[in-house]
């Protein structure tokens, strides 16, 4: 399937590919969109696992005080060095043009009075986060008339396998069709909008496509990746219900017990540091962080799991009932916690749960990785042709994230990408990819993928290794043993029986592998703890020796790590 380079083909279906393909049409570019699965339901926007999304912009209803300079000091706060100053303004001066945008497309942002709601989110020093109810569902269903109005192409459960590089650039992707037919596009500009690798554990946040996909298909075509040590992991209910645990419930002070019904959080603490103290300080974010002491309620709950005094679904419990109408009532009102109550409480009795009278199970999930393809102003990658926006995209945030700007950073740079990328593309004379690349690339992914294996015992074989190794605790022993099972699986697939077909799931599991490898050599050469990072044996952070991002590129067909100084950076 040849087209012209004046196609902009993007590679994903959430809020930051659609967002992309917008802008890339009104540019004047020609349009196709592959997703893995179906429009509407492709992608981690759309992915329902929190009553609420949040959405940040510091336009000042809440707190006078608050700007987009406030707003971009708070990211680089959270960021402990590690994200692109001039990214994070990016994100922070055009997030209202972004909220306004996606209210004209009929996005509802929840109102207290006549201003928007806004309550303080993780990392933040003011209260800007916008509530959207429906998590991200709401973004995507605003979109999609948008992407219809403007005849973009829209090409359903494809499997993008390659990048092809011609001279050092990116002029189109190879993929697998519904059919199971491999098939190429040219393109003169693609962007890499894929969400990030989620399903590399046990326990994540993310839906079933999230297979960091485009981490993969970067990282084979010679880009750079930064950040990636930096994964968010946070707490959520596994029964009777899978959702996020939003951090200000721990403000309640709720119990928390082993299969046992021991309370175990204290037993984890220093002397002179009280659980109730670690709860307050948790309820300013959702995700583990290793800069405070709320740590220590994940590697708690991590540990009581790994050593056999977890739950029969594998998790602790939390126990909210000992509240009561009285203690709500007695609640600061301007608290995030009296602010959100009832939107919480609302959600989940209406999937049939009532946490003031049953407790729930809880454990650590994955969530979303901070880093990514490293990218500049316009959503350029260091390949030439190749952009990427959205989760998958690297340089907007650090070690931690504000909460409330992933929503944001993907339209916002959605939108920058689309943009570049369809001058690129217009720029560009017609041109097809040579018949020789792609029969090489065809032949290459039948060898790889090609292949008989129980995809779904390997892969749960590496999300446990992932989720015990590569998830909150982290030391050289349990990396390199995570290492180990990368690679035992990669041999496994490689050495099993050939087969005429190609695999779709033996791609996503190679793709989980490459990801995963990657993530785990950034964390091996970050000896130190930051943020989202935290090494059991280096559990301090170190200024002198790591306060610079890390950068990996493939060598030799293995991951090389370096140390980047993002300021002279062009």
């Amino acid at each position: 399937m040849q087209m012209t380079e004046q196609t902009v083909l993007i590679v994903g279906g959430g809020g930051a590919a659609c967002r992309a393909a917008i802008e890339a049409a009104d540019a004047g570019a020609r349009v196709i969109m592959l997703l893995k699965g179906k429009l509407g339901a492709s992608g981690a926007t759309a992915y329902k696992v929190a009553e609420m999304a949040g959405f940040n912009v510091a336009d000042g209803q809440v707190d006078p005080d608050d700007t987009p300079e406030e707003h971009y000091k708070d990211i680089m706060t959270a960021a402990h060095g590690m994200a692109d100053p001039k990214l994070a303004r990016l994100v922070a001066e055009e997030a209202p043009l972004a909220l306004k945008t996606l209210e004209g497309w009929g996005v509802r942002f929840e109102r207290d009075g006549d201003n928007y709601l806004e309550f303080l989110s993780c990392f933040a020093s003011r209260p800007r986060t916008h509530v959207i109810k429906g998590h991200g569902e709401p973004i995507i269903q605003a979109l999609i008339p948008q992407l219809k109005k403007r005849n973009i192409i829209v090409y359903e459960e494809c499997l993008v396998t390659n990048l092809f590089i011609q001279d050092g650039e990116c002029i189109g992707a190879g993929f697998i069709d519904q059919g199971g037919e491999y098939k190429a596009i040219a393109a003169g500009a693609v962007i890499m909008a894929t969400g990030g690798a989620g399903q590399l554990f046990d326990r994540n946040l993310n839906p079933p496509d999230i297979c960091g996909d485009g981490y993969t298909l970067g990282y084979e075509a010679g880009a750079e990746l930064i950040n990636m040590e930096y994964m968010q992991a946070g707490i959520g209910i596994i029964h009777p219900v899978v959702n996020i645990l939003n951090g200000w419930v721990w403000s309640a002070h709720p119990l928390l017990t082993n299969k046992y019904g021991e309370e175990f959080l204290s037993s984890y603490l220093p002397e002179g540091i009280k659980a109730e103290e670690v709860m307050d300080t948790h309820s300013h974010h959702f995700p583990f962080s290793s800069s405070d002491s709320s740590r220590y309620i994940e590697v708690a709950i991590q540990t009581e799991i790994a050593e056999g005094r977890g739950t029969d679904q594998g998790g602790v419990n939390l126990d909210f009932t000992r509240l009561n109408e009285d203690y709500l009532k007695a609640l600061p009102p301007d608290s995030a916690f009296c602010k959100m109550w009832n939107i919480t409480r609302e959600y989940l009795l209406s999937r049939g749960v009532d946490v003031l009278r049953e407790p729930v199970q809880i454990a650590c999930f994955g969530h979303a990785i901070n880093g990514g393809l490293r990218i500049n102003e316009q959503g350029r990658t260091s390949v030439p042709g190749l952009y990427a926006a959205g989760e998958v995209a690297g340089g907007p945030h650090g070690a931690d994230r504000l909460g409330g700007n992933m929503m944001v950073t993907c339209q916002v740079f959605g939108a920058r990408a689309g943009r570049s990328a369809a001058l690129t593309a217009l720029e560009k004379k017609t041109a097809e990819i040579p018949a020789s690349l792609i029969n090489r690339e065809k032949a290459r992914l039948q060898e790889r993928i090609g292949r008989s294996v129980d995809v779904s015992a390997l892969k749960k074989n590496l999300q446990a290794s992932a989720q015990n190794g590569l998830l909150v605790r982290r030391s050289q022993a349990g990396l390199e043993q995570f290492m180990n099972t990368v690679n035992e699986l990669r041999d496994e697939i490689l050495s099993a029986t050939t087969a005429p077909y190609l695999s779709r799931d033996v791609w996503e599991l190679l793709s989980l592998l490459c990801a995963g490898e990657i993530m785990a050599c950034a964390a091996l050469a970050r000896r130190e703890s930051r943020g989202s990072h935290f090494r059991t044996d280096f559990p301090k952070r170190d200024d002198v020796s790591f306060n610079l991002p890390l950068v990996i590129t493939g060598v030799n067909g293995k991951p090389e790590p370096k140390f980047l100084n993002l300021n002279n950076c062009q």
